[in-house]
């Protein structure tokens, strides 16, 4: 309920902003606004004031704004408060409104993010010190070993870990030349990262340092009945020393059942323990029911560091959704890292849960995207609605309603395939899992 709730708030916020863009330009320019709906389909709620109806619409993925004399169709009786008889200026100050207040919105909420405070895992802000190499992963077929430190991806300093990541993941099915220091040598190594179904992003199987400290314990798992506590840093298991957590719990899921021994230091007392795994069937692995804890930090920041680091984070995100769009459309990047209502609508309700940081920070996220989405050249968003303009004043004429009305068509199939591919890729995360 809470997924769902979160997910019909930030959503109608963002189009009541996207349509309040327009709203406010055609009123300041003196255009006659029909009316102003949040949602689409049956009215649920309206009310008049002035000349405008406001209503709240049954769908809430979208929202409109309808103007006097703006439907390529509708019958101009020469109003000048009409759309279509406001010089192009006008009509384009209107349409790209909405966009940029979604844009601006974005440059309000990341400065408000950081002066909240941004919860991080400890280890994202430090260099990118690998911990484990994963089996089977691009990381190990490009020769990476424990130990080896980062510095520059495609050319790119890299100094830490959050840098490392967003490369790899914004990269699925991409050869990345990566500079990397092993042992005091400088060596160049390739490596392309792996689309993940899961999540489209892409995946290189480079691990931080992970300490084999026990963070929980089920209850009533084998763990638990032999004694296992929180705060535990296992040694050795079966007699085989373990630094990293993937290696203890490697060692346990190969143990197919059978007893293993461990040795754990529990603050100054060292002991010896003896767990049967037991086996897990949603993974098929043998595991004892413990789980690791990544430590997080709280970080805040002043109000002019804040700002910084907001315009910083929000340049950042723009770069990274136009590359990603320019990767779609070159064909470099498959449709299935694409996800759809179901999965924002997932992200939403685990970042409400994660408290109201996350939540403004996912928002903005959205909201960047929204924004640069409807500036695209397709007919149906805004953008199309700019083209059409553009190639008005080149032809010195308005194009003809049955070009747009046929462009209006296209657009339109292009938006109900993509909206079936992401909510195709959606459906297959639900049940992947």
């Amino acid at each position: 309920m809470t997924t769902l709730i979160s997910f019909i708030i930030v959503l109608g916020f963002l189009v009541l902003i996207h349509e309040l863009g327009h709203f406010l330009v055609a009123k300041k320019l003196d255009v006659k606004v029909e009316k102003f709906s949040i949602g689409f389909g049956p009215r649920l709620f309206a009310f008049t004031k002035g000349e405008t109806e406001y209503m709240i619409s049954a769908i809430p993925l979208g929202g409109y704004v309808k103007l006097m004399g703006e439907d390529p169709g509708e019958e101009v009786v020469n109003d000048p408060r009409e759309f279509a008889s406001r010089p192009v200026s006008h009509r384009m100050a209107i349409i790209i409104a909405g966009p940029l207040m979604n844009l601006l919105l974005t440059f309000v909420l990341l400065p408000l993010v950081f002066m909240m405070g941004v919860n991080l895992p400890a280890y994202i802000e430090k260099k990118v010190s690998v911990g484990w190499v994963m089996s089977d992963s691009p990381a190990e077929e490009s020769g990476f070993k424990a130990g080896d430190v980062v510095h520059r991806i495609d050319g790119d300093d890299v100094e830490n870990w959050e840098k490392a990541v967003t490369a790899f993941a914004s990269n699925p099915g991409r050869r990345l030349s990566l500079q990397v220091e092993r042992e005091g040598r400088l060596l160049d190594i390739y490596l392309t990262p792996r689309l993940m179904e899961g999540n489209g992003g892409g995946y290189a199987g480079l691990v931080h340092h992970m300490a084999p400290v026990i963070g929980g314990i089920r209850s009533g798992s084998p763990a638990a009945e032999a004694g296992l506590m929180a705060g535990d840093r296992i040694k050795s298991v079966s007699g085989e020393s373990v630094d990293h957590w993937i290696g203890m719990s490697s060692r346990i899921k190969a143990s197919e059942g059978k007893p293993v021994h461990l040795v754990i230091d529990r603050g100054r007392d060292e002991i010896q323990l003896t767990v049967t795994p037991e086996k897990d069937e949603a993974s098929g692995n043998y595991i004892i029911g413990v789980s690791y804890s990544e430590a997080m930090v709280l970080k805040k920041f002043g109000f002019v560091e804040a700002i910084k680091e907001g315009m910083k984070r929000a340049v950042d995100l723009t770069v990274l959704t136009v590359g990603i769009l320019k990767k779609l459309v070159t064909l470099d990047l498959s449709v299935k890292s694409l996800g759809g209502p179901i999965m924002i609508a997932q992200a939403t309700g685990a970042a409400a849960q994660a408290g109201l940081s996350e939540l403004l920070s996912l928002m903005a996220f959205i909201s960047l995207q929204l924004g640069i989405l409807n500036l695209l050249p397709i007919p149906v968003l805004d953008g199309g609605h700019v083209f059409f303009l553009l190639a008005e004043l080149a032809l010195r004429k308005p194009v003809s309603i049955k070009a747009r009305e046929i462009a209006q068509q296209i657009g339109f199939a292009i938006l109900i395939t993509l909206m079936l591919v992401v909510s195709y890729n959606d459906i297959v995360r639900v049940f992947s899992f």
